[in-house]
Formats: C-alpha cells, sequence, structure tokens
C-alpha cells in the first residue's frame, strides 16, 4: 500500500509532459479557490481528500474530479481555466495513475466478484436442466439490483433463506421430473358455451318473463342473449365466458382454438381477451379482434398451469349508444356491442414423447420396463419402473452425467463421489433407486458449483465462456452444441463465437435476452408500479399495457434482427405497432392483434423509444407527468450520463390535476434555488420536450383537468367514445444547457442525434454490465469505449453491438 501511495504522490508532485506545472499545482491554481477546507463547494474539500486509492470512496472521488474536468464543467465558466494542452495533460496524468491502480487490481481478482443465478435465471436453467415446464422463480427471494440490473453480483446476495427454498425448489423440480405413470390422457375436447353451467340461467328471456313479483329485479340477471350458433356476452367482467367443461389437466402446453365475432358492433371488431383461471390468480393468455358478424377462429399455443380453466371476456362493451348498461335493462333490451362466442375447444397437453425428455436427463440411460400390472398403475395402462442391470452402477452414472451438465463444465477428479455416496448410503439401507437419486439431487441443485458462476481471474476458459454466452443471450445454461464447442476448445476462436453468436440470436430462447435485457435496460419491469387515475385516463386499459411492453420488446427486437443503427432508438422512421396501440398513438390503417412494422409519416411525433407509450408511462406518475424524472431517465438510461442526487431536504412538486398550474409554472419556482438550477439546466430540456406526452403516452397539446376544462373525446378501442376535460396549453419547447433552442419533441430528438456517439457507448457499457455480472470500473472504460468506436466504424448497428461486446476482452475475462 505505501508502494502504492508513494508513486501516486510522486505523480501529483512530478511535472507533466512539456515541463507544465505539476497535477498537485494544476489543483492548486484552478480548483482550491472553491474545494478547500472553508468553502467546500459541492462537498468536495481537496484539502483533506486522502491519496489512499485503497480506500474505495477516496478513489471514487478522484474519479469525479477527473470527470468534472474531462468535461469542462471544472472550473466553471466563470472562473479562470486551463489551457487546452494543461487540462489534458493534467487528465493523462491523473487518469493514467487511477488506471493503473484499479487495473493492477482487476488482474490480481477479475472485475467480476462470484455471483449467483438471479430468479428468472435459476428458473430457465432448472427447467431446462430437467425438461420441466415448471415455474419457480415465484418460489425464490426478490433478487437486489446494481447498475441497473439483477445480473450484477453486487446486488445478487445469497442467505440461509435462498438456501431453504432452493431445497423447496428442487423438490418440486425433481417430483415434476419423475414421470413414471401412464401417460396422462389427451384431452382434445370442443365445448359449446350453451352447455356451461349457470348459462342458461342468465339467458335473455321474452319481457313477460323477465320479472315476478317474487324478484323485481330478475332482469339484471339476464344479461347474456342466445343465438342459434353463439352465446353473447356482453360485460367486460362479469359475467365471463368460464369453460369448466373441461376434467382437471396437468400442466403443459395445450393448444387452444375459439370461435367467435362481434355482435351487434356496428362493423367493428371486438377485441377479446382469453385467460387461464385458477381461482386465486388469471392470466392474459392473448388478446384476439374478433370481426363483425363473421366468425373467426382464433388458434394459439399456450403454457396452462394444472387445473387452469379458460376464461374469455370481451373488451369495450357492455355499454350501449344510450349509455345505458346491459346489466341495468338486460340483454333483451340491450343494442350494444357484444362477443358472441360459439365453441371453444382445447388440446393437450402437446408433447414429444412418453416417458417425458425429463426422464433420460435425470437417469440417464438407465432401462425403463414398460408395466401393465393393473395393481401398479391403478387403470391398467401401460406405466413404467426402473430396471437397471446394477443398482449402484446406474446411481453413479446417473448422478455424474446429472452434475455436469448441473455444473456446466467436466467434473473434476473426486467432485461427483460426495452425491454418489448419498445415493449409496439409501441404496444399500434397501431404498430403490427412485428414493436413493432424491438426496444427490437435492445436493446437487444446491451445490455452490451449480448456484454460482465459475471463473477464475484472467482469461476465462472454455466452459466458463460457454456459461457467460447463453446466460447472456438466453438467461440460461449452455446448449449441447456450445459444450461441443467448450470441450473441442474451440469456442474462444473468433470466427467460431461469432457463429455462435449468430446462431443463438436466431433462437426462439433469445427473446429471454430481449425481455430481460429491455426490461431493466427501459425500466420495462415498472410497467404495472403506477395505476393511470381512471378519470384523467379512461381509455387506459390491460390490452394498452400489455401491448405497450410489447411494443418497446419487437422494436428492440426488430434492430436487433435487421443490424439496424443504434440511432433508431433517438428517431426512427418507423413502428412496430398493432390495431390498440395504433388507435393509441392516432395511426389508420392498423388492424389486428399482431404487431407489424408501419412506416410513419415525416411529421409524426413518433418513433425511438422516447415516444413508445411503456417508457412515457414508467416516466411518470397515474395522474401528472414530470420533466424532472423523464429528464433524468433520458440522461441515465439513454445517455449513461445520470445526474447527481438532488440535495437534502429539496422539495417535491405537488401535482395539480385541477388544471390551475402547469408542472413549467411550478418547477419555475423550484429551478430559482442556486443549488437546483445547474443540474436542472442539463434534467429538464428532455423533459420538456416529452411534456406533449401525457402519462399513458397520448400525445397532447392541453393537460387534462379533472374539474373545469373543454369537454373533449378519446378512444379505447375503435368502438367506443370516453369523455373527459382538457385543461391549459402544454409547452414542450425548451433549450439545451449550451444554449441550442427546440420548439418540440422533433426539434428536441434532432438534437439528440447529435449526441448519437454517447447513446451508443451508453448502450455498449450497459450490455458489458448485463452480460459481464460487473459495473464499468474507471480501468474498463477504454475497453467499452473501444467497443463503441468499432462498431460506430461498422456503421452503429445494434446487431454489431452485440458481437464486438462478446469479441472483446472486457467479456472473455473475468
Amino acid at each position: 500500500m505505501f508502494l502504492r501511495r508513494s508513486l501516486l504522490l510522486t505523480l501529483l508532485l512530478a511535472p507533466l509532459a512539456g515541463g507544465a506545472m505539476t497535477p498537485a499545482a494544476f489543483m492548486e491554481e484552478y480548483c482550491a479557490d472553491c474545494h478547500d477546507a472553508e468553502t467546500k463547494k459541492g462537498g468536495l474539500d481537496l484539502t483533506s481528500l486522502s491519496w489512499d486509492l485503497e480506500q474505495r470512496s477516496n478513489f471514487d472521488e478522484w474519479v469525479k474530479v477527473v470527470d468534472l474536468v474531462a468535461k469542462g464543467e471544472m472550473p466553471p465558466k466563470k472562473k479562470a481555466r486551463p489551457e487546452g494542452a494543461a487540462a489534458k495533460a493534467f487528465l493523462a496524468g491523473l487518469g493514467d495513475a487511477l488506471r493503473g491502480f484499479e487495473g493492477t487490481r482487476q488482474a490480481e481478482t477479475g472485475r467480476t466478484v462470484l455471483r449467483r443465478l438471479n430468479r428468472v435465471e435459476y428458473e430457465r436453467t432448472m427447467q431446462d436442466l430437467l425438461g420441466i415446464p415448471t415455474p419457480l422463480a415465484a418460489l425464490l427471494p426478490a433478487d437486489g439490483s446494481a447498475h441497473g440490473f439483477d445480473t450484477v453480483a453486487e446486488g445478487l446476495r445469497l442467505s440461509s433463506l435462498h438456501m431453504e427454498k432452493y431445497l423447496e425448489a428442487a423438490d418440486l423440480a425433481f417430483d415434476d421430473a419423475v414421470q413414471f405413470g401412464p401417460e396422462p390422457a389427451q384431452l382434445s375436447k370442443r365445448m359449446f358455451l350453451k352447455d356451461e353451467k349457470g348459462v342458461r340461467s342468465m339467458l335473455d328471456k321474452p319481457e313477460g318473463e323477465l320479472t315476478n313479483k317474487n324478484d323485481p329485479k330478475s332482469k339484471h340477471r339476464h344479461v347474456l342473449h342466445e343465438l342459434p350458433d353463439a352465446i353473447v356476452y356482453f360485460n367486460e367482467g362479469y359475467p365471463a365466458a368460464e369453460i369448466h367443461q373441461t376434467p382437471q389437466h396437468p400442466a403443459g402446453t395445450y393448444r387452444i382454438r375459439i370461435s367467435a365475432y362481434g355482435y351487434q358492433s356496428d362493423g367493428k371488431t371486438i377485441p377479446m381477451r382469453v385467460y387461464g383461471d385458477n381461482y386465486r390468480d388469471k392470466q392474459l393468455l392473448g388478446w384476439f379482434e374478433m370481426p363483425p358478424d363473421k366468425p373467426r377462429v382464433a388458434e394459439f399455443t399456450t403454457k396452462l398451469r394444472a387445473g387452469d380453466h379458460l376464461k374469455v371476456e370481451p373488451t369495450n362493451t357492455g355499454v350501449d349508444a344510450k349509455g345505458q348498461n346491459v346489466y341495468n335493462i338486460g340483454a333483451h333490451e340491450f343494442t350494444g356491442s357484444g362477443l358472441a362466442l360459439q365453441w371453444v375447444e382445447i388440446e393437450g397437453p402437446l408433447h414429444q414423447e412418453w416417458p417425458p425428455a425429463s426422464m433420460k436427463k435425470l437417469f440417464g440411460d438407465t432401462p425403463l420396463k414398460k408395466i401393465e400390472d393393473p395393481k401398479k398403475t391403478g387403470n391398467g395402462k401401460i406405466a413404467y419402473e426402473l430396471a437397471p442391470e446394477d443398482v449402484k452402477a446406474s446411481a453413479e452414472q446417473a448422478i455424474l452425467s446429472f452434475a455436469t451438465r448441473a455444473f456446466r463444465r467436466p467434473l473434476e477428479p473426486g467432485e461427483g463421489d460426495h452425491f454418489v455416496a448419498l445415493a449409496n448410503q439409501e441404496l444399500e439401507a434397501g431404498r430403490p433407486l427412485l428414493v436413493a437419486m432424491r438426496p444427490a439431487v437435492r445436493a446437487i441443485l444446491t451445490a455452490p458449483q451449480f448456484l454460482l458462476f465459475e471463473e477464475r481471474p484472467g482469461k476465462l476458459d472454455d466452459y466458463a465462456l460457454a456459461s457467460r454466452l447463453s446466460y447472456f443471450l438466453w438467461s440460461t445454461m449452455p446448449d449441447d452444441e456450445l459444450f461441443a464447442k467448450a470441450a473441442a476448445h474451440q469456442l474462444s476462436k473468433p470466427e467460431v463465437l461469432r457463429a455462435q453468436v449468430e446462431r443463438m440470436l436466431k433462437d426462439e430462447k433469445a427473446h429471454a435476452f430481449v425481455q430481460n435485457f429491455t426490461g431493466q435496460w427501459l425500466d420495462l419491469r415498472n410497467i404495472d408500479a403506477t395505476s393511470p387515475d381512471k378519470k384523467l385516463y379512461p381509455e387506459a386499459d390491460e390490452l394498452l399495457v400489455v401491448s405497450m411492453v410489447q411494443e418497446t420488446e419487437r422494436f428492440f427486437a426488430e434492430l436487433l434482427n435487421r443490424n439496424l443503427s443504434v440511432t433508431n432508438f433517438i428517431q426512427a422512421d418507423f413502428a412496430i405497432l398493432n390495431s390498440r396501440l395504433a388507435t393509441h398513438y392516432g395511426i389508420d390503417g392498423v388492424d389486428g392483434e399482431e404487431f407489424r412494422n408501419v412506416t410513419l409519416p415525416p411529421d409524426s411525433p413518433r418513433g425511438g423509444i422516447l415516444t413508445q407509450a411503456s417508457v412515457l408511462k414508467v416516466t411518470a406518475n397515474g395522474t401528472t407527468t414530470s420533466p424532472v424524472l423523464r429528464g433524468a431517465w433520458v440522461m441515465k438510461k439513454l445517455l449513461g450520463q445520470p445526474p447527481a442526487p438532488p440535495p437534502p431536504g429539496t422539495g417535491m412538486i405537488e401535482p395539480d390535476t385541477r388544471g390551475a398550474t402547469t408542472v413549467r409554472e411550478q418547477l419555475a419556482k423550484h429551478r430559482t434555488q442556486e443549488t437546483c438550477a445547474g443540474c436542472h439546466r442539463q434534467i429538464d430540456p428532455p423533459g420538456f420536450a416529452l411534456e406533449c406526452f401525457d402519462v399513458i403516452g397520448g400525445f397532447r397539446d392541453r393537460y387534462r383537468s379533472q374539474d373545469k376544462g373543454d369537454t373533449a373525446t378519446v378512444k379505447n378501442s375503435r368502438s367506443k367514445r370516453l369523455y373527459i376535460k382538457l385543461g391549459l396549453p402544454v409547452d414542450a419547447s425548451g433549450e439545451l444547457a449550451d444554449g441550442r433552442p427546440f420548439t418540440g419533441i422533433q426539434d428536441f430528438r434532432k438534437l439528440l442525434l447529435e449526441q448519437s456517439d454517447q447513446v451508443l457507448l451508453s448502450l455498449a457499457q450497459k450490455l458489458v454490465i448485463y452480460s459481464t455480472g460487473a459495473g464499468i470500473s474507471y480501468a474498463d472504460r477504454p475497453a467499452v469505449e473501444a467497443i463503441a468506436a468499432k462498431v460506430k466504424q461498422q456503421g452503429g448497428g445494434l446487431r454489431t453491438l452485440v458481437h464486438e461486446v462478446v469479441q472483446s476482452p472486457i467479456f472473455q475475462t473475468k
């Protein structure tokens, strides 16, 4: 430590290149007036700042000094400023010292500290390792996050509670993998809604039969209408079309087909939502635009939980043109739109073989014997049992093979002995092979070799590289091809690695990368953190929110698949839309629930992620928008320049939903504080530009009001009008910190395009963090800058960026 301090002190006191002043003299000349013990501006006292770089806080303070000088923010413009050569020499001297210190430490220990699988990675790994569809993530404690991602070691703690839950998950997974029984009966049934229990009692009847003296409100129950070929459902909620005609079924993948059409819909489609419901919660499986009067068969394949029944609901129905609700007047008199359901068909579970693949993944090549003894199977159908010739040998072979795949590398000599011994102990006690395997499998699935990433300092070996690559792009363990390349010591070859990245990005498992990376980079995981005020935003429905997230994920995937330039994140001439989003954005000619590439007109306010409803929703609360929150989001997420946290005691702006003042007027008072003004010059401009979008991403030129204002209409689909109040006008103009003005979002995006290099660098940083499990250190900066420079030279494509990250030494080194 003394040597490191001495070297740094020598540097600080030594003249810079060309005989320039020493770094210490530079700071005395340009920094001391504001950052001494008395003034301590910004909380920084250089006179008391230790040279001990072993203390992380001291190191970070010196990095902050370098960054402020490099950005030209220090010394401030009103103070004496150094000549370019002097500042450059100062930055080079001090920067080299900081990088040298941190680089030496990283060479000894590596960038990435030991980290575990996060919940998503654990679930997907268990499913691939055992060949099961069992959801496991919800069993585990929530993951922490560091540097914006839950793949970073600093945020992933390992507690006794984790171990308890890992044991619980291992038992559940083992039970689901062991399938010795007869093949589940294949369900293939077409069900008609008229046959559902309780439907008859809710059908409309002639007027004279609707009421009786004992039940004057009986017509309130007659909310369904019977057609010769269908039952019409009008309400969005109760009663939903619940399908209970299927027997209890196991979890698995099923093919669903539903025939329906819009009824009394005035030539417009009716959105149909389909859920899987287990009485505790329901999960949206999909939604479809059903045409008017002409049946459409909607077909899709989905995963159902054990015992899930299907629930089908129409959207934007239940109220007619006069504002009358079907529940109040009954279906006999109701003239509004509804969903005519003909039948629902379910087929499954769909599997390619029986016994399922999970048996081989668990027991390896241990022979299975068919049995048809009714006393054993209970129903006389074929079932199975393990039939090893040598029980101990079969147990050892299965355990070692399973451990090898679980640990994602070959076992070291003697490494599997403990697990084999656990099984042998059970076998010697007279227990069957199936029972003996459980403690061994539990031990493997709770071993550090399975739960943690094994990476040694220096260049990663091929197996560690295979895991890093697989968890980067698939969020799960390597497949057989990656293991084979690692075993042949081929994976680290640049051409082989590039080919594997291409193969993996084309695989459907790459959706995990799109979903998990965008979910954290762009905060899409927070889409349900706030609920839009129903009075201010009545058009905010479930289908809109679901479509928001899918738009952004599909936009990212479009750039990735076509290798489009990263500048499209700032401004694009296309959007990926379905009918629900197109209606929300006011774009005509987009029909159906399928997403497709839509060319935007030149004057469109849309294009790029900043104008997508998902981003605009997660950067607002449920009632109002804040230029501060949105501006800080742009700086942090897009530009990679997070603003400093507000000083202690800084007040918050209270939203005014009555429409008496605008947020700009409220913020103007806030910015008069000297301690706030400097940061707000950087933060507020992006937020002001985005003020033309409301809390659900709708374009606006006036704010909405809960009280006074002009009445206007909005749509939550093309078949239903909703009423709102409009208040004060929106002002989306502003000027950047350097004085360049803009009049709205279109102008702002043009200015932001001039910072496209910074956007590319920021995205490169985030991909490196996400993929390597460590934040960007000061010593890492040149490597990340080199990645960005190479990508820019090749056209700035997103796919190119992924390739260059994987090819970089920072990715291939611990």
